[in-house]
């Protein structure tokens, strides 16, 4: 009995001295921009290890703002006005696996939640003809396959694609003449690839 206490009591030592002289993983924090074709764009915060980090995404989506005019076949001139814009927020963990140099591969995934609006009127003789409305809310997970690039152990450079599965609620109205014609609610599945996102962040530790 005696024997079998020291045994616990060195094994209980040893065990604590060598979690004193085990080194903790160094976090690191990093804050960048990322860009997405000409009209996506957003910010990302990362924290974790050198490995895996936690990711939270802010994004600014479809934007657009533009005025046209035709004659319309001679019945008079139409102006055209529409704009769209959206927004979305993805929160989602990836992790490094180290290539060569400072090139890494990066995978993961994360889950976010996505909404955009648009509207279209036309306009003839200064009078409202015609005009369309279109709003969507769009869960979604999205699958991270990426490659980073590493400059002087700061600043990060990256591209991804990300494989999307998500679901879209969508209301569509429209109306001519003052008078509203359809309304129509849709519900759909769908699992899209854009293209690659392009990302650059300063990277600095805790």
């Amino acid at each position: 009995m005696k024997k079998l206490l020291v045994i616990i009591v060195l094994a209980g030592c040893l065990t604590s001295q060598a979690l004193a002289q085990e080194t903790p993983s160094l976090k690191y924090h990093e804050c960048g921009i990322i860009f997405s074709g000409l009209n996506s764009f957003g910010l990302r915060y990362k924290y974790g290890s050198e490995k895996t980090k936690l990711r939270l995404s802010l994004l600014a989506t479809n934007l657009f703002l533009g005025n046209g005019n035709n004659d319309n076949n001679g019945n008079g001139e139409v102006k055209s006005k529409s704009i769209a814009y959206g927004a979305g927020f993805l929160i989602g963990f990836d992790h490094n696996f180290p290539l060569f140099g400072s090139f890494s591969l990066l995978l993961g995934a994360e889950a976010g939640l996505s909404y955009s609006y648009s509207h279209q009127t036309l306009n003839r003789s200064d009078t409202v003809y015609s005009e369309q409305i279109s709003s969507s809310f769009t869960p979604g997970l999205s699958f991270i396959f990426g490659l980073n690039y590493v400059i002087k152990d700061h600043l990060v450079l990256g591209a991804e694609i990300n494989p999307t599965l998500y679901y879209t609620f969508q209301d569509d109205k429209s109306k001519k003449l003052n008078e509203w014609e359809d309304k129509t609610n849709r519900i759909g599945f769908s699992l899209a690839t854009s293209g690659a996102g392009l990302y650059i962040a300063y990277r600095f530790g805790k």
